[in-house]
């Protein structure tokens, strides 16, 4: 094989190095883009009467003959802007991703020569054309810039069996690789270089048995007939690995999980529906790497379950109280945009290793409150955070799809990595629309599925239950009122008190919602809100002391006390950072006042009956996590001071989410 290497032509060219910054910096880990990107590129080449496709993915180390193979037949003269000599030596890895029941890459092996299909040229020649697929995972045809960023060399070897436009098999080999620019004799390249054989001073594939003989020499699977038309890539001397907290190599077991993680929905069967699409089977050095089982792993199995039933039709004559089957629609213009399942269940934090782990194993960890996005090819875009369950031990798995006609829409909102769902990246201004809406009503799916519902169920003192089971319990208190139990000694108010019965007692609710109470005075003012006058000392304004009492000033007028009243039932929510919080609402009246509103959170026992007295040590009591003005305004400090100006209506105070049963006392005083 002889290299060659690209020189700038005279109306300039794309350097190599910008195709490597072409996927940016995603927020995952490099070996999983890879595995994304390498094996989205395999489902694109399905062949339309292939049922589905076989994809193998190994890791071999070079002894020293083949190291000398690779360097002395295949990759040989090494160019300048590129580490590939120094990285060819004994004990050297190599990676190779190979799919079977695909196209393989044919078509022309040429840019400037017309034919089709181009999957040839597309793949080893052009860099940014868009597959010709309908319906395909990639978009943007800079998904090979992954095989090269995983190579410490930026060089790969592909090698490819296909039909040629006469329906003959031909096996291709090819050497890539992408490097820096460089000038030689004052002629700038590009960085762009290819092995293979010239003619006509362009590097063409080997193809026949030399390829066969070349793929064989670097142990790449055997291709021996039309059943094993397909494409492999070598990645030369990979550099993105995974290690261990201890440094022990789990390269190949990251591969297995990011597999499953990225592309569960086409190697599981439905019952009574579609069939795997995929099989996976990976090696390290000769030995099986287990791949897991998505529909029995812990984290992926609610979305499985998700799957089966997005798989099939509704059926409404089916009622499951641990399922939300939603059409996702727009009102206008009034289209469908998706469907939406979830399915709810009992989670519990993930026990991950002390390594690197795929993306959607890293958000799930704590809890699975997920919906995992895909289109209509079923490879997972990303695993989109909802509301976190009031539930702590309950969570949720949902899968969405575009309708079909709207797959267009959601494939224009995905960046180069394809990893998400960005709506304002979408040039059509509809389009863009849709996908937010989409979004929008997924969101609030979620919050439904996590248990923020509009209006809360009240809990009677024999149903109290921790806030881990159900958090609606949590809301026994508003301002002014105290909720069922005993209380601690506090500290001496004179604001009038009014105890509410338990939690379930609508008719009391109901008269407390429509009081309002009034606040602390300051320590100088009047405790009952009038000023004390000579009658009010016990003295007799008609005897003895008339005489004084006609010299006294007048009586003064009542001092107004700021007020407060319940404002409606205490609802868990999402703040506005995204935390889970339950909302208190309340009406506040300054009555022309600056006024000091503060919180005071008490934890219950289990039972709902007392306060806590003694909380564990080291426990961090809940505290008040933001004031909600009328005007929308937010307040982070527990205790505030506002008004009088623009600060009387409707209130919230929101308390931080918490497994405990929780009481809130509300104390409004003149400042």
């Amino acid at each position: 094989m002889e290299r060659y290497s690209e020189p700038y032509n005279a109306t300039g060219g794309l350097a190599a190095i910008g195709v490597l910054n072409q996927l940016g910096r995603p927020d995952t880990e490099p070996l999983e883009v890879l595995v994304r990107e390498a094996i989205q590129n395999c489902w694109d080449a399905k062949r339309p009467d292939s049922p589905g496709i076989r994809v193998t993915i190994g890791r071999s180390t070079l002894d020293r003959a083949g190291v000398s193979f690779l360097r002395d037949h295949v990759l040989v003269n090494p160019p300048p802007g590129l580490s590939l000599r120094d990285e060819m030596r004994e004990g050297m890895h190599t990676l190779y991703f190979a799919d079977f029941g695909t196209r393989g890459l044919a078509g022309p092996t040429r840019a400037d020569r017309p034919g089709e299909p181009r999957d040839f040229v597309d793949f080893v020649r052009n860099i940014g054309q868009p597959p010709d697929k309908d319906f395909g995972g990639g978009s943007f045809g800079y998904g090979k810039a992954a095989f090269y960023i995983a190579s410490a060399a930026r060089t790969v070897v592909i090698d490819s069996l296909c039909r040629t436009g006469g329906g003959k098999l031909e096996r291709r080999l090819l050497g890539c690789a992408l490097g820096q620019t460089f000038d030689v004799d004052g002629v700038p390249f590009t960085g762009r270089h290819w092995w293979g054989r010239m003619e006509n001073g362009v590097p063409e594939p080997v193809t026949g048995s030399d390829a066969e003989e070349i793929a064989k020499g670097l142990g790449l699977p055997p291709r021996n007939g039309a059943d094993d038309l397909g494409t492999t890539v070598l990645i030369v001397a990979p550099g993105i690995t995974i290690e261990t907290g201890e440094g022990t190599d789990a390269t190949m077991d990251f591969i297995a999980e990011a597999v499953t993680w990225n592309f569960w929905p086409r190697m599981i069967d439905t019952p009574g529906g579609a069939q795997r699409t995929m099989k996976f089977s990976i090696s390290d050095s000769g030995k099986t790497v287990r791949i897991p089982n998505p529909r029995t792993h812990p984290q992926l199995r609610g979305f499985v379950e998700a799957m089966d039933r997005v798989r099939q039709e509704p059926d409404a004559n089916v009622a499951d109280e641990f399922v939300i089957d939603s059409v996702v629609s727009s009102l206008r213009p009034a289209r469908k945009l998706g469907r939406l399942v979830i399915q709810k269940g009992p989670v519990a934090p993930a026990d991950l290793p002390d390594r690197p782990v795929p993306l959607g194993a890293r958000r799930t960890k704590v809890s699975v409150h997920h919906i995992a996005l895909m289109r209509a090819p079923e490879l997972v875009v990303t695993y989109l955070e909802g509301a976190t369950p009031t539930a702590g031990r309950m969570g949720y798995a949902g899968v969405f799809k575009p309708a079909l006609d709207m797959d267009g829409a959601f494939k224009a909102a995905e960046p180069p990595t394809h990893d998400d769902w960005v709506a304002r990246s979408v040039v059509d201004r509809q389009s863009r629309s849709f996908v937010k809406i989409g979004l929008d009503r997924i969101q609030a799916q979620c919050r439904l599925a996590a248990g923020y519902n509009a209006t809360v169920r009240h809990l009677s003192d024999a149903d109290a239950i921790p806030l881990g089971e159900f958090a609606d319990a949590l809301a026994a208190l508003m301002p002014g009122q105290e909720g069922p139990g005993a209380r601690r000694p506090a500290t001496q108010r004179s604001s009038t008190r009014r105890r509410r019965r338990a939690p379930g007692h609508k008719e009391v609710d109901a008269v407390a919602e429509d009081i309002w109470v009034d606040g602390n005075p300051t320590d100088a003012a009047p405790q009952s809100g009038i000023a004390v006058t000579g009658n009010e000392r016990g003295n007799d304004a008609t005897g003895g002391d008339s005489q004084r009492a006609s010299e006294s000033p007048p009586p003064q007028k009542p001092i107004p006390l700021p007020q407060t009243k319940a404002g409606g039932t205490p609802t868990p929510a999402i703040s506005a950072d995204g935390s889970a919080v339950i909302a208190y609402p309340f009406e506040l009246r300054t009555k022309g006042n600056c006024v000091r509103l503060q919180a005071t959170v008490e934890i219950m026992t289990n039972d709902g009956g007392q306060v806590e007295v003694e909380p564990p040590v080291g426990y961090e009591p809940p505290a008040v996590h933001a004031w909600v003005a009328p005007s929308g305004l937010r307040y982070s400090s527990p205790a505030i001071i506002v008004g009088p100006d623009d600060a009387d209506g409707h209130w919230t105070v929101e308390i931080g989410l918490r497994e405990e049963m929780m009481r809130v006392d509300l104390a409004v005083e003149r400042a």
